[in-house]
């Protein structure tokens, strides 16, 4: 039982992500949303780099050891010290599973590496010393961090064995070995591919603008503001270009790649940014919903009825959007998020529920009376992986792409191509909503540095 408990002790441990955590505040972004999709330190230096990656390393660390010791002083108290030895060993393990399954983060955290060698000096310092000699040798010769890592999960177990460690500690570690090697079961493909990003201390740069993009021409033709909005504004100081790009419907028979380039690419100039509403993302995904198609529940029909209505949209106000909302987040995530909702209020405090319901929540949209036909009559949930949405349209025209949710209320970044682009600026930039709110028919657009007056 007490291996049990220690273990949950770990899982505990475990569940802080340091990395997520850090690159949320540093750089705005979901970290598990670039690179290899990890939250640990290998892909906060990939990504943010390795003044980054350091601290996120010495946590991760140190979360193990405190949870080491915390379970082997619990245990030993009552048990002896060989207990509490047992006790921290299975929180150490607990530590690699809480932090490789978050159960807050739909359990997608890290891979576990810099928790694994903590609880390896805890284990034996002489084994500790020799497998990170061997992972900076294995990193400096093939430059490979992942590889580096699947060498110390095999190393580990065999050498603890070679210096006389009892049989549970060689099955334990012997697990954590198959777990290492099943985290890393993208980095493998990627090794034996030969496309397994290599290790620098430097931040992983976005790639250059293609030269085959021409620089701004101050007398180019710009496409016209949508009725109502203007072309300029003004952020921090410098004077911005908001370019409103006209679009067929978007339909489920369209692909992210040919969508929007076709529409974007004759504009695109060097230096811009292009942002495309969530919206028309969601539909090349077949994410639009006929209302016929849906069925509410009472509970949905029931929670509608206390959403705020606004003049930006439906948003979860009606029993179709809320079920969606309940089948999107979960039953349990949804009624939590109420309850916090009816405390914020209890404060004059609003977009608590949207806090606690998170993004797929926020991104639901409902019919509108000047919603554009065909969805009118369609739920339009938030769009599938946002992130590599946002990549794959980046590819097809060369230049960064932010998806924006974005209304007459102001304006969210749900994904964008480089996490260096802060969601502050795309919010401040498209505060007034340029895409419009109607039958504009302009689901993306251009941001760019204003020329100078009399230019």
């Amino acid at each position: 039982m007490y291996r049990l408990i220690a273990l949950l002790i770990g899982y505990a441990f475990g569940c802080i992500q340091n990395g997520y955590f850090l690159s949320k505040r540093v750089a705005g972004i979901d970290i598990r949303e670039y690179g290899s999709g990890g939250a640990g330190m290998t892909n906060v230096t990939r990504i943010l780099g390795a003044k980054w990656g350091a601290p996120v390393f010495v946590a991760d660390v140190g979360k193990e050891v405190l949870a080491f010791l915390l379970a082997a002083w619990i245990f030993s108290a009552g048990g002896g010290l060989a207990a509490g030895w047992t006790a921290g060993i299975y929180a150490g393990v607990g530590v690699v599973l809480g932090h490789n399954f978050p159960f807050y983060l739909r359990f997608r955290g890290g891979k576990g590496v810099a928790s694994t060698i903590g609880m390896m000096f805890l284990l034996d310092w002489r084994v500790g010393l020799i497998v990170i000699a061997a992972m900076v040798g294995i990193i400096l010769i093939a430059r490979y961090i992942s590889l580096a890592s699947l060498g110390m999960s095999v190393m580990l177990p065999v050498l603890l064995a070679v210096f006389g460690h009892g049989w549970e500690v060689v099955a334990v570690t012997s697990a954590l070995c198959v777990l290492a090697w099943f985290m890393h079961r993208g980095n493998i493909k990627r090794l034996l591919a030969g496309t397994e990003d290599k290790f620098s201390l430097s931040r992983k740069k976005r790639a250059d603008t293609p030269a085959t993009l021409p620089p701004v021409d101050p007398a180019e033709e710009t496409p016209p503001p949508n009725a109502g909005k203007s072309l300029n504004i003004e952020v921090a100081g410098v004077a911005y270009r908001r370019i409103p790009i006209r679009t067929h419907v978007i339909t489920k028979e369209d692909s992210l790649e040919s969508a929007f380039a076709p529409y974007l690419a004759p504009h695109v100039r060097a230096g811009d940014v292009v942002f495309v509403s969530e919206r028309a993302v969601a539909c090349t995904q077949s994410r639009a919903i006929p209302m016929v198609d849906i069925k509410p529940r009472k509970l949905a029909v029931f929670l509608s009825r206390y959403v705020q209505k606004t003049p930006a949209g439906i948003g979860l106000g009606i029993p179709e959007t809320m079920e969606m909302a309940l089948r999107e987040c979960g039953v349990v995530r949804i009624l939590f998020a109420a309850v916090v909702s009816v405390i914020g209020k209890l404060f004059k405090r609003k977009g608590w529920f949207y806090h606690v319901a998170g993004e797929r929540a926020r991104g639901i949209d409902g019919p509108c009376d000047y919603t554009l036909p065909p969805y009118n009559e369609y739920v339009v949930l938030a769009p599938s992986q946002p992130v590599k949405a946002a990549q794959a349209i980046s590819a097809g025209i060369g230049v960064p792409v932010a998806i924006v949710d974005c209304n007459d209320l102001g304006t969210n970044l749900m994904g964008a191509s480089d996490p260096k682009m802060k969601e502050s600026f795309i919010a401040a930039v498209l505060r007034d909503n340029p895409m419009g709110q109607s039958s504009e028919q302009t689901p993306c657009g251009i941001i760019r540095v204003a020329p100078p007056e009399g230019e």
